[in-house]
């Protein structure tokens, strides 16, 4: 069974010089992978109310995030095709070309609306700003699955 891939990523602010703190993706499979994302140096964009969201402070980014490099490795040899479904294509995106940028590289990933494979709203309108992006990516797969008859 296949399924399409989806992707959220969370972020250490709604500001524009905000960076990736954690990044949720599935795999054809249906597995879903998540992990830290340990921040360059010179990010240094923080809101506390999304650590009240997501639990995440920076120390636990240093201490138990993965390098930028790992994050790209591990995304790319999941990948079935270099086209992934979000929540949010163009948020998701941006944080997607700050992890490339910071490793000196163009990002090779398509990011397209999840709105493309879902026929109804995967989740609630604003989840974005209460919901991990691990929460997110397993409930657009569920979403998916109810909607072509694989629980």
């Amino acid at each position: 069974m296949q399924y399409p891939q989806f992707i959220a990523i969370d972020a250490s602010s709604w500001e524009e010089h905000a960076h990736p703190v954690a990044i949720a993706w599935s795999m054809a499979d249906g597995q879903i992978k998540t992990t830290l994302i340990q921040p360059e140096d010179d990010w240094d964009d923080w809101d506390i109310a999304l650590q009240d969201l997501h639990g995440i402070t920076p120390d636990t980014l240093y201490q138990r995030g993965e390098t930028l490099w790992s994050v790209i490795r591990e995304l790319e040899n999941d990948l079935e095709q270099p086209y992934l479904y979000a929540d949010d294509a163009g948020r998701t995106e941006l944080m997607l070309e700050k992890i490339y940028d910071a490793c000196g590289r163009d990002l090779s990933i398509e990011i397209g609306s999840h709105e493309e494979v879902l026929q109804e709203p995967a989740l609630e309108p604003g989840a974005e700003f209460h919901q991990t992006c691990d929460d997110r990516v397993h409930q657009m797969l569920l979403a998916w699955a109810a909607e072509n008859g694989r629980h």
